[in-house]
């Protein structure tokens, strides 16, 4: 056990010391906790307000704790999807894994110790939603003291069931695919695991639904007392247990169904050690073995052909991102999950007609509401761009084979922010299926919602790749460092934020701008303006910081 306990705290001290962080890193943590005190503030009163409504609408059935069934429910699928990619990327695609294979730890030690991180950052995603929202419904409900420690032990032991499921089916699955044959492929396919599973789960609910039915049954249920409750968590057993323990917090059946739900977690912890012990050291030596094909020659010199310098760039960048696991999930699936929730959505809504109906509404908005509206949506559909503030840091170690090589520093950048770009391309191209063939956009609008949205992703790219060529991160162990313990998606956040916030308020103020056209005209040129200056600032940072990166 003291090994064990000492694995993991070497671990941690590898993801989170401060040890050898910049005082301008050390002084960005700070600005971002200052920064989060409001927006906390804003999101705990939004969450009272919305606790208090359905609390008051609820308790008079006696359905009140269909809440918390909510809540849970919802946590379990949010730790599902975050717990696929945290442990793929660190119990399998870390690159200090096979640094600690030769030491005389047994594989559950190992698999304890990577494990840490991961469950350190489901804490932080399920504690956004679980302590508000728990301590709200306690002050609305003027719940006991034993409420309160019952809820805290529950939120200490919740992320263990849907963490230890998930390692378990990816630690079989990494045992028994034929990675080292091959590993590429098997790479990308554990990426899009999750993606699928949370578009498959989604889709198959909505066809299994039918909404006469539902509503029928739902409007029975809340009759009931915990009716609702049963109807919410009927597919998560450990969602129901727990509610039960906090709504009979005062009762010995609740004290019962906390022991029940710390009995389930204790032996899916003991069930994902044993299976670790099994699996895990089998997974890894599948991963880092070699492949028997022989090298062929001539295959090579038939892929060496002559091409411009900023395609090869591209496409050396796009084979990095595609052929590593971290870099596909953060950059390419994370970006194309909203995009694609919302096609499954929408096609598999009972009521089409009413998306037709939204189209329509768009086409008899005037041009310039309709235009800005759909701007905004879309900026706030595609977010940030991972591919573009990692585009330096992806690197690495490599980063210095860049300076000797006969390319134009530009050329090495632009290709980056290119890359992200393209990316970047994917989600917008899925985003014009849903505004041509689901909405009906008018062709007008459509052509010009599009072409804004370009420019926007471009501006964007460029944002990103300055922020990461001014501050990369090139000493990472863990590919995932080039994403978490940053502050740069933040940054980028709030210039592209504030750029495009401003531009918007501009035209929505200015009153002799009417019109589809002319205000996709200002529109442009504000964004070709906000680019020109992207352009000189990445221009300048490649002149001052592109030798001097290492």
């Amino acid at each position: 056990m003291n090994k064990t306990l000492r694995l993991i705290h070497t671990m941690l001290k590898m993801q989170y010391s401060m040890a050898g962080k910049s005082t301008g890193e050390k002084l960005g943590y700070l600005f971002l906790l200052l920064f989060l005190v409001p927006f906390a503030f804003i999101f705990i009163s939004l969450m009272n307000s919305i606790v208090a409504t359905l609390y008051q609408q609820l308790a008079p059935t006696g359905n009140e704790n269909a809440l918390l069934g909510l809540l849970f429910v919802g946590i379990t699928f949010i730790l599902f999807f975050v717990s696929l990619s945290s442990i793929l990327s660190s119990f399998y695609f870390a690159e200090d894994i096979e640094g600690f294979i030769p030491y005389p730890f047994h594989p559950y030690q190992l698999l304890a110790g990577k494990a840490a991180a991961p469950f350190i950052s489901l804490y932080l995603t399920s504690g956004v939603l679980m302590v508000p929202i728990l301590t709200l419904f306690g002050i609305h409900s003027g719940a006991s003291f034993i409420y309160y420690l019952y809820a805290f032990i529950l939120f200490i032991i919740f992320p263990v069931v849907p963490f230890t499921v998930v390692a378990i089916i990816l630690m079989f699955f990494m045992r028994y695919a034929n990675i080292a044959k091959n590993k590429d492929r098997t790479k990308v396919f554990a990426g899009l695991l999750s993606f699928v599973f949370i578009i498959g789960f989604n889709i198959i609910i909505r066809l299994n639904q039918d909404p006469g039915q539902t509503a029928e049954g739902a409007a029975a249920l809340i009759q009931e007392q915990n009716g609702l409750l049963d109807l919410i968590t009927g597919m998560v057993p450990t969602a129901y247990f727990s509610t039960m323990a906090l709504n009979y917090a005062r009762e010995l059946s609740g004290l019962l169904f906390l022991l029940l739900m710390l009995a389930i977690s204790t032996g899916a912890v003991l069930l994902f050690l044993l299976a670790g012990q099994k699996l895990y050291f089998k997974g890894i030596l599948g991963l880092t073995a070699g492949s028997r094909k022989t090298f062929d020659p001539h295959k090579v010199t038939r892929k060496i052909k002559h091409q411009p310098v900023v395609a090869a760039m591209i496409k050396k960048e796009l084979r990095i991102i595609f052929r590593t696991p971290t870099f596909f999930m953060q950059c390419v699936v994370q970006s194309l999950f909203a995009p694609v929730f919302l096609i499954v959505i929408l096609l598999f809504e009972s009521s089409s007609s009413s998306f037709s109906m939204l189209g329509t509404m768009l086409g008899q908005f005037q041009g310039k509401t309709s235009l800005l509206l759909l701007f905004v949506f879309s900026l706030f559909i595609l977010g940030v761009n991972p591919a573009s503030y990692s585009s330096i840091s992806r690197d690495g170690r490599n980063w210095p084979a860049n300076l000797y090589l006969p390319v134009h520093p530009e050329a090495v950048i632009f290709s980056k922010a290119a890359t992200a770009w393209l990316i970047n391309l994917l989600s917008i191209l899925l985003l014009a299926i849903i505004g041509i063939a689901v909405l009906n956009m008018p062709p007008g609008l459509f052509a010009l919602w599009v072409g804004l949205t370009l420019l926007a992703s471009w501006f964007t790219s460029l944002v990103g790749t300055a922020l990461d060529l001014n501050q990369p991160k090139l000493h990472w162990t863990d590919e995932q460092e080039v994403f978490k313990s940053r502050l740069i998606s933040l940054f980028a956040l709030l210039i592209e934020m504030g750029a495009f916030g401003f531009i918007v308020i501009i035209i929505w103020n200015i009153d002799a701008v009417e019109g589809l056209w002319m205000t996709a005209l200002l529109l442009a040129l504000l964004l070709a303006g906000a680019i020109a200056i992207s352009h000189v600032v990445l221009k300048r940072l490649i002149r001052t910081h592109y030798h001097n990166t290492i």
